[in-house]
């Protein structure tokens, strides 16, 4: 047991009968903050670039063995197990994150809460699967939403082993799992497809993955296997984590209402043309929130009574996220007919109907991913509510307009209404955080201002290019060099060379922290 009935800060093993003393430990003045973050950001980009690298050349792999139909099933199916995801947690990992110090009964009644949710929420998907099964016209959708479902048993057993590592800012040790788990799902998804089991392939590699990571967690922190319950730990857990639940499941809203639209309005064909768009133009913006928004949260939770140095983690932040996310998507506007043509379609035309969906999702891409780091912020000072609003404004938005777009104008219309509506955000994010910390918009417009010009120059550049140039390797390579050169002459000629500064100091300190 932790001292005093809480979680002690030394003496214990991973085999002790209480949590780790990791669970509640701080950086020491000699382990500074600065050095402990640049540490855990290298693991957690290290890691996210090899499994940036595996799940893409699964993608490709699958992209190239299936069809449209294949991932509107799979696509479909995913929208109701996301459903069903939003009930897995309620907001309780983040709470326990979040608390500078966590009792043991109330991390124990979290681990009971998560476990029973999982559990409600596979005897659900039997009930969730005849519905989805009355919206598609496909009898399979109801046994992909169950077969999804059983993953967040596993999911929930590594609940412990991984919020220890978070706590105590252990991201060396938490790459283990979430690469193993990628490598895993990579080799099922592989051998499924050639084994002929077409979209179960995306199946049975999300479940596969889910199974992994829990088991390689609690390799990495073999914490004791133990439920218990404490009703006020409980409510508090809930209260918490009701704000970023209720913003979680608009979020889910957010995400899959346009899924849901194309799908049950366009068909199964329609939705995997769309689905590969989004896939192709959320991948910069999924790596990036991936690699930082694990850090930032329990990061910008220790900064949340030091306004000025938040203030200025955040910034550095949005300066890192718009420089690579502009880079990312300005590329893959340039590039998206010679991606759909060549490195999905194996050298056919066969996903080139989600080019002009894909080409406008690239904006929305950069847009998501500049909003990303907003939520650590919003959840690491107390204000989980904002999250709520805001995705409330939006699902709103495009409840209203989602349906006239798709049938009017297609995937495209769909693609232009996820982006407006996903912008709107900031109308409600910025004027709080103005007010809570005050950030002023020429702060920010000073952090993206840089990448967003030389962003406009990148694309100016592509569409010139792909008027003078065919679909072909060497135009792809050539598109890629010019690209990606225009881009940072420009960037570098507004804001000078102080990102690439920051960049080796941050590597340096990643350097010694790794060593």
């Amino acid at each position: 047991m932790g001292m005093n009935g809480r979680f002690g800060r030394t003496g214990q093993t991973p085999h002790d009968d209480g949590p780790p003393a990791q669970l509640t430990t701080k950086p020491t003045r000699s382990q500074s903050l600065r050095s402990k973050t640049a540490g855990n950001l290298g693991y957690s980009m290290l890691s996210r670039v090899l499994i940036f690298a595996l799940s893409s050349a699964t993608w490709i792999i699958l992209a190239r063995r299936l069809d449209s139909s294949d991932y509107g099933i799979a696509g479909f199916a995913m929208i109701f197990s996301g459903l069903l995801g939003q009930f897995s947690d309620l907001g309780i990992t983040s709470s326990v994150i979040q608390k500078e110090t966590v009792e043991e009964k109330e991390l124990y009644t979290a681990f009971t809460l998560k476990v029973l949710l999982s559990l409600l929420i596979f005897a659900l998907s039997f009930f969730l699967g005849n519905i989805s099964r009355m919206a598609h016209d496909n009898a399979a959708v109801k046994a992909v939403v169950i077969v999804l479902a059983a993953g967040f048993l596993p999911d929930s057993l590594g609940f412990l082993p991984t919020v220890a590592l978070k706590r105590s800012l252990r991201f060396k040790r938490l790459t283990v799992p979430q690469v193993g788990s990628q490598t895993v799902a990579t080799a099922v998804a592989i051998v499924a497809v050639y084994a002929g089991f077409r979209y179960w392939s995306i199946i049975f590699s999300s479940l596969a993955a889910s199974v992994a990571s829990a088991v390689i967690a609690y390799a990495m922190c073999p914490l004791r296997f133990r439920f218990g319950w404490d009703a006020d730990s409980a409510v508090r857990h809930l209260k918490f984590g009701s704000h970023l639940f209720f913003a979680g499941l608009m979020g889910f809203v957010l995400f899959n209402a346009d899924n849901f639209v194309v799908g049950a309005a366009g068909g199964t064909a329609a939705l995997g043309f769309y689905t590969i768009a989004f896939r192709c133009a959320t991948m910069a913006s999924g790596f990036i929130s991936q690699s930082i928004h694990t850090v930032l949260l329990p990061t910008f939770s220790r900064m949340q009574q030091e306004i000025e140095k938040l203030k200025r983690g955040y910034l550095t932040t949005l300066e890192y996220v718009s420089f690579g996310a502009v880079l990312a998507n300005g590329l893959l506007l340039v590039l998206s007919r010679d991606i759909l043509v060549l490195v999905l379609g194996a050298g056919t035309g066969r996903w080139l109907p989600a080019l002009f969906t894909l080409e406008i999702l690239s904006v929305y891409g950069v847009v998501r991913a500049i909003l990303e780091p907003v939520g650590s912020m919003v959840v690491a000072i107390g204000r989980p509510a904002l999250m709520f609003r805001s995705s409330a404004i939006v699902a709103a938005l495009q409840a209203v307009c989602l349906y006239p777009a798709m049938k009017f104008l297609g995937t495209a219309g769909v693609a232009v209404v996820v982006t407006l509506s996903y912008s709107a955000q900031f109308l409600i994010y910025f004027p709080a955080l103005h007010r809570e910390i005050d950030l002023r918009y020429s702060m920010v417009l000073r952090s993206v201002r840089p990448a967003i010009l030389a962003g406009c120059a990148l694309g100016a550049s592509g569409f010139a290019l792909d008027r003078l140039m065919v679909v072909s390797w060497l135009s792809l390579f050539v598109k890629l060099l010019a690209g990606c050169s225009l881009y940072l002459i420009v960037y570098c000629s507004i804001a000078g060379w102080k990102i690439f500064k920051d960049g080796f100091q941050l590597l340096d300190a990643v350097l010694i922290k790794m060593g």
